[in-house]
């Protein structure tokens, strides 16, 4: 199976089940930014990457796997609503975020109901009591992984000390866990063996961190209207991305000094932030990360010889998928 055909007709079809996941309206408070969210999605990796999961390791109908896949993205854009309340940011997907449409508290509530749902669509499995135990305390501390994920990042906005492997460790909670966690899940329902369980969860664990390496460059290199989101924030924020704290790390004393003096707020008001993009391709900080990416992908690869061989192309697929977006 290749993924990326998959995914096409699996975003399709999904895309009714989703946002049919929630039936009531009122109050209209609550309800109402929640089916905004659901129906406002982004590019449903997880959902997709735990039904691919299942389907190469399984020859059942992927119906089994859809609550899962329900479940697991309402997480995800919870995560998103709370996110964007901490980082005060209006764009998402392309559209005004919930805490911009209405306000912060609305926000607050609607993320926490996401929440409660998203647990009500495991309960599809609860028949099947040794499958069911498996797969929730997975989903739970996947949450708990990510919140401490999220944690980290907001005290590394406090810190002028953060170094890149505090970032990368960050990184795999906050945006690893939940897509290796959707794969481990897709290879539970399957009913695929402990050590072919936690082989996947490794290998889409590393794609993960490759996934918000590379969303942290596009952040500085692609298109914005691709994106779907204002592009160089980031930067103005000084925030602790892979591409900062990896110029950082390369740059000399003058060279950092007079970076951090281009991406001033001032400086930025005047001249906006092609400067500070143009300083760090000039110094092939783009370039160098480029080539890491592309080491952690042959690591990757060399882990997906281990599946079972039947599997190896969708697995491969999945990777290519990932390292292959331009947006």
């Amino acid at each position: 199976m290749i993924f990326q055909q998959f995914y096409k007709k699996f975003i399709l079809d999904f895309k009714k089940e989703y946002e049919g996941g929630v039936v009531k309206t009122l109050p209209l408070s609550f309800y109402g930014p929640i089916h905004y969210t659901l129906n406002n999605p982004g590019k449903q990796i997880r959902p997709a990457l735990l039904c691919a999961v299942y389907s190469a390791l399984s020859a059942g109908k992927i119906s089994k796997a859809i609550p899962a896949a329900k479940g697991i993205e309402m997480i995800h854009n919870f995560t998103l609503i709370h996110d964007d309340i901490m980082d005060g940011d209006d764009i998402r997907h392309g559209h005004s975020t919930v805490n911009a449409k209405w306000n912060d508290n609305v926000a607050i509530l609607a993320g926490d109901g996401l929440f409660a749902i998203a647990l009500q669509q495991f309960e599809a499995y609860c028949d099947q009591p040794e499958l069911f135990s498996k797969i929730m305390p997975e989903v739970l501390n996947a949450v708990i992984v990510v919140s401490e994920g999220q944690a980290e990042d907001l005290e590394f906005e406090d810190r002028d000390d953060v170094r890149l492997e505090e970032y990368l460790e960050m990184v795999s909670k906050k945006t690893a866990k939940l897509l290796s966690v959707s794969a481990k899940i897709g290879a539970l329902l399957a009913g695929a063996d402990d050590g072919i369980c936690l082989l996947i969860e490794k290998i889409i664990h590393e794609l993960g961190i490759v996934f918000q390496i590379q969303d942290d460059l596009l952040e500085l290199t692609a298109d914005e209207a691709l994106m779907g989101k204002s592009l160089g924030s980031d930067l103005v924020k000084r925030k602790k991305t892979f591409p900062f704290l990896y110029a950082k790390e390369l740059l000399d004393a003058n060279q950092w000094n007079y970076f951090l003096d281009i991406i001033d707020s001032n400086h930025i008001e005047n001249n906006g932030i092609l400067p500070a993009k143009e300083f760090l391709k000039d110094n092939l900080i783009f370039d160098k990360i480029y080539k890491l990416i592309k080491l952690r992908h042959a690591s990757i690869q060399e882990m997906i010889n281990g599946l079972p061989a039947e599997s190896q192309e969708t697995f491969t697929s999945i990777v290519e998928f990932v390292m292959n977006r331009k947006y």
